[in-house]
């Protein structure tokens, strides 16, 4: 996106500000710089001081700087309560008695804000702290209940924050990522820093989400790139964390002390902040109003949910329900009064602050099947494209709660998402000062797509046209979550530069507050801490600091493999067309080794990996070399290896026999006539069969092509959506050639049914059947769930299947996906199974689709 003028100003005014004010990273000085000992030939040459009532905030900070100190020069540094005890240089860290008679006191900082100071004789680190008693304990490999005596990531910690530049900025540590061998310290016996002061805050107040919460440790969890559970990737965090598993037998206790080591990681850069995660909100309520056999359960109110979904679980609330009004008014009053949540709930609402202790989250529910009642439909704006369809019924909700605690709790705030058919600005509404918006860049690892720079264009919109806060959603864990899900192996999303032009927008924007939907990489990981706390730090010169001083010698050869990969995911022009527009959508495994990770780019990157394990020197570089090439090459060799197999196993061929006339009815076809065709199918993306009976038959009468799929399953155990998927349905591609544009048709259990169709209609993706002709173009269904199997029969008229008509004697081409709910696949895998009649095949792909062939 290309900035105006005034933009570039004002980020020239604020950098100048931050030198003048802040004077960080050897910056421009207003005041002396002073030098001073830490230790000199082996010995001590300065002390820690901290308060004899120090909080735990100021004890772990002090453990930490004599930890450090100790790995760089091989001295450790005395702590003591006093500074008339101090031996050298004192080094105050913490509120106490010697930084008072400096003028210095824990209430003289702003939350998050932090001071290191040089003088003559003194240094001093400190900042806005929680006090709160607690002697900390740093060895959580021997005690492995260690991590529960530290700080949490949302407790005011700013001494720490202090503790932690002056080690990165002064003395020369890096934490490159939570490994074994992550942390970087130079060897030197005579340790001397030179400063003056430094007293600021993060750029972002709020550096969270499922990369600082519960999941906070589960960074890079499972092994570099490769899936979590792998043999791979258990094999990647045996190299990563060997001190854990050389002590731990337990898989648990290993588990549990690796988080321990990863929070130690997120502490030290600085993640969490002020507590306020944004998420879909209202799940609990079908446990509490809907869900009579819920334990949970308090009284029966089917008026708060969504209307027009009679005979099933509603999929949404009804946002313009006085009762339901007034009934999350009252809850969100009580979240505030007495302490947050008070019981565990369904999805979201674990007891405690889940939205921190002054904020609190209206998200709907993770969906766009909103309520069909008058009241509501009235203000859908279906004339706008679909990200805005839903923005000010949903903004005229969110503002009639943002009034109502206004009142009642004037501090605090109310948070929501910017997302899905609700993402753009609403029409005539202006938001109330206590609303913060989280826009939701779900296209913001696609730096490729025209997607995002569609979602930038909403946000810039947000930004100059509503004066409200705004925060951010970001899904750092593309591609792998999508190629997980469909079980291939991604091309990496390596993108530090595009990362980079991304932040550089949400500074001049003012945004500050972002929520990760997870965290994936271990270079974007890096940067995505250093820019939350300074965006704009250089992105070039951190990626040289990050693989000089972490790979040595090797770094070069490792960077330029990195490069590589960079550039071939974020260009364009390496992936496909899409009639004259640039693709838009996520990798597929095609994609992924067809496109971007060709036979000659994977040759280069076996040349850099080569040079950089014959470059490495010392242990730790080759530890660190080792760790790329498990966790980052070998999995794309991998990856580019099964693609191969994938290519040359056996596609289905199958000939449609011709059956008399069904007029369309599927239950009046002659089955027994019928060509049977599926007889097993494979679990997603493999060639592995599945554990499950499903018998399917074709044919045709030359009006109709007819399919019979018989799952031998427990049709009691079925779970129907409103939508269809992503509970049990059946799910059929079609397409005239093994590439788009294709068809897909979606029936559940119910025999509700709609049609998609991909790259039709000027390289659209995901156009529903109703802009063509009807939901599902024509598919006629059947279904029968009152016996020992769930049986589906459906009626496909060749005259609308496809974008063309269909004739006997034509080869189309196509697949059958199954989707198996919860309750039907929980004894044999994840929590939802995705099965293929082609074997490597998953949703929404038609490059092996198999031949089905109509007899004349």
């Amino acid at each position: 996106m290309e900035m105006t003028a005034l933009q570039i100003i004002h980020r020239h005014i604020r950098r100048f500000l931050a030198v003048v004010a802040v004077t960080h990273f050897g910056g421009l000085s207003m005041a002396a710089q002073h030098t001073l000992q830490l230790t000199r030939a082996g010995q001590p040459e300065a002390s820690i001081v901290i308060a004899p009532e120090a909080s735990r905030v100021a004890r772990f900070a002090a453990l930490e700087l004599r930890n450090h100190v100790a790995e760089i020069s091989g001295v450790e540094l005395p702590i003591v309560d006093d500074r008339d005890d101090a031996v050298g240089t004192p080094i105050l860290v913490g509120d106490s008695s010697a930084t008072h008679a400096l003028g210095l006191a824990n209430d003289d900082f702003e939350s998050q804000e932090y001071l290191i100071r040089f003088t003559p004789d003194t240094i001093v680190l400190m900042g806005r702290d929680k006090v709160k008693p607690g002697v900390p304990t740093m060895d959580f490999i021997a005690d492995t209940g260690a991590a529960r005596t530290w700080p949490s990531v949302w407790d005011e910690q700013g001494t720490l924050y202090a503790v932690y530049d002056f080690l990165r900025d002064y003395c020369g540590v890096r934490w490159f990522n939570p490994t074994d061998t992550g942390t970087v310290c130079p060897s030197v016996q005579t340790l001397e820093v030179t400063g003056d002061e430094v007293r600021r805050k993060p750029f972002m107040w709020y550096r969270g989400g499922l990369a600082a919460t519960h999941l906070a440790e589960r960074i890079q969890w499972g092994g570099g790139l490769w899936r979590q559970g792998t043999p791979q990737g258990e094999k990647y965090m045996e190299m990563g964390y060997p001190r854990i598993y050389g002590a731990h037998e337990s898989a648990n206790v290993r588990n549990q002390l690796v988080r321990a080591q990863n929070r130690l990681f997120m502490l030290r850069h600085k993640a969490g902040g002020e507590m306020a995660p944004c998420n879909h909100s209202f799940y609990d309520y079908y446990q509490r109003f809907w869900d009579r056999s819920d334990p949970n359960f308090e009284s029966y109110h089917p008026e708060y949910f969504a209307k027009g979904y009679e005979g099933e679980e509603p999929p949404q609330m009804c946002y313009t329900d006085e009762g339901f009004i007034h009934q999350l008014v009252s809850d969100i009053r009580d979240y505030f009064d007495h302490g947050g949540y008070q019981k565990r709930l369904r999805g979201i609402g674990s007891p405690g602050y889940k939205w921190g202790k002054n904020y609190f989250a209206l998200e709907p529910m993770d969906n766009p099947a909103f309520c069909k009642c008058e009241n509501c439909r009235s203000q859908y704006e279906l004339d706008r494209p679909r990200a805005e369809q839903h923005s000010t019924y949903w903004f005229r909700f969110v503002n009639r709660i943002a009034r109502e605690i206004e009142e009642s709790h004037p501090d605090k705030k109310i948070t929501t998402l910017a997302y899905m058919t609700h993402e753009g600005l609403p029409r005539d509404v202006k938001l109330e000062d206590n609303v913060i918006v989280y826009f939701c860049i779900s296209a913001n690892r696609m730096p490729y797509s025209p997607a995002l720079d569609r979602q930038m264009e909403l946000l810039k919109k947000w930004h100059e046209n509503e004066d409200v806060a705004m925060s951010l959603w970001l899904y750092n864990t593309f591609p792998l979550e999508i190629a997980n899900n469909g079980k291939f192996y991604a091309f990496p999303g390596f993108f530090a530069h595009a990362l980079d032009k991304q932040f550089k927008t949400f500074e001049d924007y003012g945004i500050n507050g972002i929520f990760h939907c997870g965290f994936n990489g271990e270079v974007a990981n890096y940067l995505c801490y250093r820019f939350m706390d300074t965006p704009d730090a250089d992105v070039d010169k951190l990626l040289d600091d990050y693989f000089s001083t972490f790979y040595g010698p090797a770094g070069n050869a490792i960077r330029n493999f990195y490069a590589l990969v960079e550039q071939r995911y974020c260009d364009a022009e390496c992936y496909p067309r899409q009639g004259d527009k640039a693709y838009s959508g996520h990798q597929n495994v095609r994609i992924a080794w067809d496109y971007l990770g060709t036979p000659d780019v994977m040759a280069k990157l076996r040349e850099y990996m080569a040079e950089a394990r014959a470059a490495a020197v010392t242990p730790e570089q080759k530890a660190r070399v080792a760790l790329w090439d498990q966790g980052v090459y070998q999995y794309m060799k991998a990856g580019h290896e099964s693609y191969r197999e994938r290519m040359s196993a056996p596609i289905p061929e199958v000939t449609a026999t011709r059956v008399p006339s069904a007029n369309g009815d599927p239950e009046k076809v002659e089955w027994n006539e019928a060509a049977v065709f599926v007889d097993k199918m494979y679990d997603r993306g493999s060639e592995t069969p599945v554990p499950f009976k499903v018998d399917g038959r074709v044919c045709h009468d030359g009006e109709y092509l007819y399919i019979e799929l018989v799952d031998h399953c427990d049709p009691e155990k079925l779970t129907v959506s409103p939508q269809i998927s992503c509970y049990d349905d059946w799910e059929i591609m079609f397409a005239r050639q093994r590439a788009q544009p294709f068809r897909q048709y979606l029936v559940g259990p119910t025999a509700l049914k709609k049609g998609i169709s991909y790259c039709e209609d000027n390289w659209r993706q995901g156009v529903s059947a109703e802009e063509y002709t009807d939901p599902a173009f024509g598919l006629k269904a059947a279904s029968d769930t009152s016996g020992t199997a769930w049986i589906l029969r459906l009626a496909f008229p060749l005259d609308q299947m496809l974008d063309k008509p269909v004739k006997p004697g034509d080869t189309i081409y196509g697949n059958l996906i199954r989707v198996r709910g919860p309750a039907l696949n929980k004894p044999f895998g994840p929590k939802f199974g995705i099965e293929s009649w082609v074997s490597y095949m998953t949703v929404k792909e038609v490059d092996r689709a198999g031949a089905i062939t109509l007899a004349e």
